[in-house]
């Protein structure tokens, strides 16, 4: 099975060699042939089949059950690694093909492929993060620098599992119960054995056999063992159908591709892929032996990652069925032997759990637990749920450093499950975590922006829900900060003490000519005191003092030297209804701060009001935007150091890098980004052709109230290293820009 992504994968994760916290249960001991539900109708052989692992091209197995089912061909066994192990786990749970179906072609795997934390469940914190850095590395450093050993996020694919397997889900589950008795196979990262199960959870067990190396991280057994994709090992498990399931017919599923050529041995990564593949393509080939038919699928069209191709696989599945009529008709039921058949399958469908009477939490720090247990006590007494179980314990995760899973059990060892188990497990990379994010912005205005942040966020520093941040942007401009976030309540006052130092030049313009460049550096100290309502809404009082230096470098603008304080005073109000920090499918964010501005120097005293809305909407291949901003003294005249500016992309892109200063801007923008191609599932949202509209007002004492307005047009692309920009704008006066940036917007 040439994973194509997954061998390359491979080589970062001996990087890292943490793996992750699964607690799966361990393989069961080879049944009875007696003790498998009996065959229906009777007098007839059981017939099994094995679906192999492939990626995205296992979604072709659909197609194959949707063939025998329309043709009234029983399946009495099941077995699969891998995709196969997702694609029959489906099915022996009960799912019909075309509802196995409708999940392969919804957007169900751009949740399970995700690279971190849906924004919308991050909490206001890590949001912050995601928002001021986005798409930054993150690097753990609890055992010194360390990279973790996945490239996707286990959240995605652990709530996949849940959701759709929530009536198998219990700790003491028998695979042989099962509408169709189901085995799945994982690889033992330490005895270096195929591991199959028979009992416990069927998520979790999915959740193995499907950990493609360097794609999700390991599984964490029981016994301690690490578990990955079955597919190294056992990628056609026929030989579980045979030995383990007693299946006295076996038919297997073969997703074929081409052989080698020039192009698989051009480059390292290609041969790096095709070793990886040729073991896999040999325990198939074994395994074909074992098998009474065969229904080869031809899948060179596509690759392991074409999950956005999943109509066309369906189909070359069941056109591969076809194929094989006259090989598959023989075993056809006729109406009354496939009502029967479906009686008994449906007889043994799972028993939903019934109502939450205990829980028990394992792992994590006693305020960890305390915090876990709080949440899930809200829903105890209700009849059990995933999606009350996934909110009862997305708070303990949103925050970073410490994931979740969940099972079902028995405490009365009859009726339906009413306890749930939660296992808290670390994260064994942090905290403390750094986040590493590159920006980079030039333009035709020869002033260039090139900067490197590093944040570290040591989270539980000094408290449960509290946390250091300290941060260091490097470049055009150095920026060194610390904050200390104390979390005074659990119902979410704060306070923070902050301080920092900012270090830039500043280049002063007219008729869009450079005429001089100055130096400022801001000393800050401050206190915000608030309270975070929730992920979204936080509301706080700020205060701000900091000492200012300002200085001619070379040219002359006719202003003075500066040096002195002054201070700020604000109540502020943030809203974040986003989907995303960087590009934003749908949502918005509103910030307003009110408050003064006081004892700055050569500067009245004067009100402050700034106030800022971004809302965007998706509607097909397109993304609708509108922003605007408002920072204004009210027209009172303050010193320039203060001021505020506008100019550079996105802040009118036709002009240069904060060509205007004003003590009272306003700024407009409307576009459109239109999706003109699509990235590989769970690498980001795709690249866009934008076009927009910009509108800026500046004013100052000084000079009369200056309007700027441009176009803009451009590619953009949301990539996993940052938000890329290519571009070029139009504005009056004789602006004109070319553009391009990569991190966030400036």
């Amino acid at each position: 099975m040439p994973w194509r992504i997954a061998s390359t994968l491979l080589v970062l994760a001996v990087l890292n060699s943490a793996a992750g916290g699964q607690q799966p249960a361990g393989p069961a001991p080879e049944p009875a042939r007696s003790a498998f539900p009996a065959v229906a109708p009777a007098n007839r052989p059981a017939i099994g089949i094995a679906l192999e692992g492939g990626g995205a091209l296992g979604i072709a197995h659909i197609g194959v059950l949707q063939w025998l089912e329309e043709h009234h061909i029983p399946i009495d066994r099941v077995a699969g690694t891998s995709m196969g192990s997702l694609v029959g786990g489906l099915y022996a749970s009960g799912f019909t093909p075309a509802e196995i179906r409708a999940i392969a072609l919804s957007n169900a795997f751009s949740t399970v492929f995700s690279l971190e934390t849906p924004y919308t469940e991050a909490s206001f914190r890590r949001r912050q993060d995601r928002h001021e850095v986005p798409q930054g590395l993150e690097v753990g450093l609890r055992h010194g620098p360390r990279v973790r050993n996945a490239l996707f996020s286990d959240r995605g694919v652990n709530e996949f599992l849940t959701t759709n397997f929530s009536a198998y889900n219990g700790l003491e589950l028998n695979y042989d119960r099962l509408p169709i008795p189901f085995r799945c196979v994982a690889t033992d990262l330490n005895t270096l054995q195929p591991v199959t199960f028979a009992t416990g959870p069927l998520p979790q067990a999915i959740r193995a056999s499907i950990s493609i190396p360097g794609v999700f991280s390991p599984v964490q057994g029981r016994d301690g063992h690490s578990l990955v994709d079955g597919g190294i090992l056992d990628n056609l498990p026929t030989d579980v159908l045979r030995h383990d399931l007693h299946a006295d017919l076996v038919f297997a599923v073969r997703l074929k591709s081409s052989p080698v050529d020039a192009a698989d041995t051009s480059s390292i990564v290609a041969v790096i892929n095709r070793a990886f593949s040729a073991g896999i393509e040999h325990n198939a080939d074994e395994a074909e032996r074992l098998a009474d038919l065969v229904i080869v699928v031809p899948v060179d069209k596509w690759s392991p990652t074409d999950y956005g191709k999943g109509a066309q696989l369906i189909d070359a599945g069941y056109q591969a069925a076809e194929g094989n009529r006259a090989a598959l008709l023989p075993y056809a039921l006729n109406a009354d032997g496939w009502s029967a058949y479906l009686a008994a399958r449906e007889g043994r469908r799972g028993v939903q759990p019934g109502v939450l009477r205990q829980v028990k939490i394992e792992g994590g720090a006693p305020a960890a637990k305390r915090m876990v247990l709080a949440d899930m006590n809200q829903i105890e007494g209700q009849p059990i749920s995933t999606a009350n179980t996934l909110r009862a314990i997305s708070p303990i995760q949103s925050n970073g450093g410490y994931f979740a899973t969940w099972e079902t059990f028995n405490p009365n060892e009859h009726g339906a499950d009413s306890g749930i188990i939660i296992r808290l497990n670390r994260d064994p990379t942090g905290p403390p975590f750094l986040l590493i994010g590159p920006e980079f912005a030039a333009s035709t205005s020869n002033v260039n922006r090139a900067e490197m942040t590093f944040r570290v966020v040591d989270q539980d520093f000094g408290g449960f829900g509290s946390e250091l941040r300290a941060n260091a942007r490097i470049g055009y401009m150095t920026d060194i900060s610390a904050e200390y976030y104390r979390l005074l309540t659990s119902s979410g006052y704060f306070i923070v003490p902050r301080t920092g130092v900012v270090r830039e030049p500043v280049y002063i313009w007219a008729d869009q000519k450079r005429i001089a460049e100055r130096f400022q550096q801001n000393l800050k100290v401050g206190l915000e005191v608030g309270r975070t309502f929730s992920n979204k809404l936080a509301v706080s009082a700020l205060w701000q003092g900091q000492d200012t230096r300002w200085s001619l470098r070379t040219g002359s603008d006719g202003g003075n030297y500066i040096s002195g304080t002054s201070q700020i005073g604000l109540l502020h109000i943030y809203r974040d209804g986003a989907l995303s920090g960087a590009v934003s499918p749908n949502g918005y964010r509103f910030s307003a701060s009110a408050g003064a501005f006081f004892h700055g120097i050569d500067s009245s005293n004067a009100p402050l009001l700034q106030v800022a809305l971004s809302r965007t909407r998706s509607w097909r291949k397109n993304i609708f935007a509108m922003s605007g901003e408002v920072n204004s003294y009210l027209r009172a005249n303050v010193a320039q150091p203060y001021r505020f500016t506008l100019g550079g992309p996105m802040r009118l892109s036709a002009s240069s890098f904060d060509e205007y200063r004003g003590t009272d801007i306003y700024l407009a923008r409307a576009g459109i980004m239109h999706r003109i191609a699509a990235l590989p599932t769970g690498l980001g949202q795709g690249l866009y052709a934008a076009l927009g509209y910009e509108a800026g007002e500046i004013w100052s004492p000084e000079l009369r109230s200056t309007l700027r307005q441009d176009g803009f047009a451009g590619l953009v692309v949301n990539t996993p290293i940052g938000l890329f920009t290519f571009g070029g704008a139009v504005g009056d006066a004789g602006h004109r820009k070319v553009f391009i940036t990569l991190g966030r917007w400036f």
